[in-house]
């Protein structure tokens, strides 16, 4: 999934994925100092049973094991690899008080 994030500092504590015309990832970078685009990649993805022997592949070839998105930005180098839009706003809990925000604040998402 994607979401459009127009705070760049938000951008650079985060996941932030470069997309063609058909949604298809063609960069991925964890935490960039200067983001290539307002996508930020939140850590929801789906995989496809032939993606799960890449996973070998992939830390072998240097793509880490501590946060999801390298293994992502790997594979999108190796296979196709899409982000679509998430729908909604995103809320990052991080402590008590974002918690406590994100309880008042949110209201299901509105798919219409």
């Amino acid at each position: 999934m994607r979401y459009y994030e127009p705070d760049k500092a938000r951008l650079c504590k985060s996941g932030v994925v470069d997309i063609d015309a058909n949604d298809r990832i063609i960069g991925m970078e964890e935490k960039p100092a200067e983001p290539k685009s307002r996508w930020c990649a939140p850590p929801f993805y789906i995989y496809k049973s032939t993606d799960l022997p890449l996973v070998k592949e992939g830390i072998a070839s240097g793509c880490g094991v501590d946060a999801p998105g390298s293994f992502i930005a790997w594979l999108s180098k190796t296979t196709d690899v899409y982000a679509y839009k998430m729908p909604g706003r995103r809320y990052d809990i991080g402590d008590l008080e974002s918690y406590r925000q994100v309880k008042e604040e949110y209201k299901g998402i509105d798919i219409n």
